[in-house]
């Protein structure tokens, strides 16, 4: 189960980035993990002269279309800077590419669709793998690569409505308290939560565990040209690794971009 934490303007967590960073973004961006592991070169011997015509090299697998691969298909967001991806789902009154902006403003973002992101493919019929920095966050994070315009690790804050990574026994903490994500309405097609105390999918542990935790709202500016929301939700690891604060402890605040730059 994912805990996903949701905070009126901020989201209090520190994320380090790196290209081998886990966690929130990690869960986001190429959570999806793909149904098969990238070609691996092939060994060349280390005598030069010892095949000299590659007799011994077995001959490459032939490649496979964009529309093979097993599983279910997928729509993804792509930061197209770094290849950086997330799966969507189809919740929201926006259109898969609107909803992709939303939460990556400060990028240029791109819908590919596939049974997995080797085989996902464009409106225009590009594939994924094909573009310039397929992968590329693979190998490294770009500081002007960003979602957020801030750091490489994280998103733009959006509206509960359009979070495209929400999955039913979610952890939502909001103003009026910790909710469950308990789906979506079909006839609305809007996100429907209810309070952990009543929600079947918790156990009593993990509801007491809970039940000790304060979340105190934070402000944090933003750059105007974000979306503004009341709610950020961001996902942290199982329960087994989260560890619950104290009846007293409150979430650390995220100093504001004044307070950064005074420092």
């Amino acid at each position: 189960m994912t805990l996903v934490l949701a905070v009126a303007m901020a989201m209090p967590m520190v994320l380090a980035p790196g290209a081998a960073s886990a966690g929130i973004f990690d869960f986001l961006f190429g959570g999806d993990k793909p149904q098969r592991q990238e070609a691996q070169p092939q060994q060349q011997p280390s005598n030069a002269f010892a095949d000299p015509f590659g007799l011994s090299t077995p001959n490459p697998a032939p490649a496979q279309s964009a529309s093979s691969g097993g599983g279910r298909f997928t729509t993804y967001c792509v930061r197209t800077c770094d290849g950086r991806y997330f799966p969507l789902t189809g919740r929201g009154s926006g259109t898969p590419a609107q909803v992709c902006q939303a939460f990556c403003p400060a990028s240029q973002t791109k819908v590919f669709s596939g049974n997995s992101i080797d085989y996902a493919v464009g409106h225009m019929g590009e594939r994924y793998v094909d573009t310039p920095n397929a992968f590329a966050y693979r190998k490294a994070l770009k500081a002007d690569c960003t979602c957020n315009g801030r750091d490489p690790a994280g998103l733009a804050p959006v509206d509960l409505s359009l979070d495209a990574t929400l999955r039913p026994g979610d952890i939502v903490a909001t103003s009026s308290g910790l909710v469950a994500y308990s789906g979506t309405n079909a006839a609305t097609q809007t996100a429907q939560f209810t309070p952990v105390n009543n929600y079947p999918g918790l156990t009593a542990d993990l509801r007491a565990r809970l039940g000790e935790m304060k979340v105190a709202p934070v402000t944090a500016e933003l750059p105007e040209d974000t979306y503004s929301s009341q709610d950020i939700t961001g996902s942290v690891p199982e329960p087994k690794y989260a560890q619950p604060m104290a009846p007293d402890a409150t979430l650390p605040k995220i100093a504001t971009q004044k307070a950064r730059r005074a420092l």
